[in-house]
């Protein structure tokens, strides 16, 4: 066994002690000298990267420069063969008839037939403007052709032939609409100019093919008559700022002629007509639209009696996202109010109708309506005497059914009672169809 002494020890651990410093020097000495390495370096692969992209930047001032020659080169040698009247020349021609198709105007026709059936017998109710071709008949009420084209990046052109069914071999076409628009004008404007019915409420400017119902409610026709109220004028459409709904649209229109009815048909009488429409988004598959229209004008110009009109329409719908083809409800009312000038002084008028349309599949619709009008005595008629302070309301239902996007059949039936006459009960049975790109629109 081997002892240690304590001097021995003593002399050991001094010897330890004595090399830690040295050993720590050294282990400093070399951090420093790898950071020194790594900045060299990162100071090199600086200087490389700077290179290169100065070489790159020479690269493509010489290639821009030899591009700039070659092209300068080509036109040199284009205006040398140019010059050159001996030198041949090969052209290619080419038929301008596909561009030429890209003019001609979108033209669709439609066609609306009617067997119509009641148990009513008195003649002048037609004349009122029950249901414009009679009873207890099969008609063809229209055959409309609409004609749509672009005439510039600016303006639309449209025109709505009409050739009613007369029974018999006689035709006479009939100009319901012809305009043109501009569109997308500064402050958010399109302007018209032609002849187009006019926007008061919401259903006047709907064409017969495409009412919700076969016939115009009572409120609309013991105002305007069994067509639609428009003249030959201009019409300015103007998207609002958004205001108190999420769109706001303002309809201001003027218009020469009139309907007859509310208006004396004359080309001096000029009416003026104004709709503002409020659009209100009430969630992802419902919205609400609510109108308020005016219209004035002369009702005879000779003895200087005028007619105002207000209107105020409301339309619901509901769409669910997803299932459009299957489900969806719209709920539509408007109601009117007439100040009619009259010999005697003034004779006021109110009228209402509300409908209900549901689809309950892809192809077929139910719908419902009820309609309520005074009889606005219009001292033109034969009738005056006996319709003033009047009324009549109606209630009617509907089917439809859509056999294609093409073609329609519906089914109808309406009760009318009057306070001035019998009540009658009548039956419908409409079919429409269309060809064309604009197959069954509106308007």
């Amino acid at each position: 066994m081997m002892f240690f002494t304590r001097s021995s020890i003593l002399l050991f651990l001094c010897l330890i002690f004595m090399n830690v410093p040295s050993a720590l020097s050294q282990r400093a000495d070399s951090e420093n000298d790898y950071k020194n390495l790594l900045n060299k370096y990162e100071q090199r692969m600086s200087d490389l990267e700077r290179k290169i992209r100065e070489l790159e930047s020479e690269k493509e001032k010489e290639d821009s420069a030899s591009e700039l020659d070659a092209l300068l080169l080509e036109v040199d040698s284009i205006k040398d063969k140019s010059g050159d009247e001996s030198s041949s020349v090969n052209r290619v021609f080419r038929s301008d008839a596909r561009q030429q198709q890209q003019l001609n105007p979108e033209i669709s026709m439609t066609g609306d037939f009617a067997g119509i059936t009641s148990t009513g017998n008195n003649d002048y109710f037609d004349d009122l403007g029950d249901f414009t071709f009679g009873r207890n008949k099969f008609y063809l009420r229209e055959a409309e052709f609409n004609v749509v084209a672009p005439l510039d990046p600016y303006t639309r052109g449209k025109f709505f032939f009409g050739i009613p069914g007369t029974g018999g071999g006689n035709i006479a076409t009939i100009i319901e609409e012809a305009y043109m628009e501009w569109l997308n004008l500064p402050l958010g404007m399109n302007l018209k100019v032609g002849e187009f019915n006019t926007q008061f409420g919401s259903l006047n400017r709907w064409h017969d093919h495409g009412l919700p119902q076969y016939d115009r409610p009572r409120a609309l026709t013991n105002l305007f008559g069994t067509g639609n109220f428009g003249g030959v004028g201009m019409s300015g459409n103007f998207l609002l700022p958004k205001l108190w709904a999420h769109v706001n649209e303002l309809d201001l229109e003027i218009v020469s002629g009139g309907d007859g009815f509310s208006f004396e048909d004359n080309y001096e009488n000029v009416v003026g007509v104004a709709h503002l429409k409020n659009y209100y988004d009430l969630t992802s598959n419902a919205y609400v639209e609510l109108g308020l229209s005016g219209a004035h004008g002369y009702n005879n110009i000779a003895q200087d009696l005028k007619t105002t009109l207000l209107g105020i329409d409301l339309t619901y719908k509901w769409v669910p996202i997803g299932r459009s083809r299957y489900r969806s409800t719209e709920i539509k009312s408007e109601f009117f109010f007439s100040d009619r000038d009259v010999p005697t002084g003034t004779s006021s008028g109110f009228g209402f109708y509300s409908f209900i349309t549901n689809r309950i599949g892809p192809r077929t619709l139910v719908g419902l309506r009820y309609s309520y009008s005074d009889m606005p005595p219009n001292p033109n008629t034969a009738m005056y005497t006996v319709l003033k302070g009047e009324d009549e309301w109606d209630i009617t239902p509907t089917i439809d059914f859509w056999q294609s996007e093409f073609v329609m059949l519906r089914f109808q039936y309406s009760y009318v009672q009057r306070s001035y006459s019998e009540n009658d009960n009548t039956f419908f049975l409409q079919s429409v169809w269309s060809m064309g790109p604009h197959k069954h629109e509106a308007y």
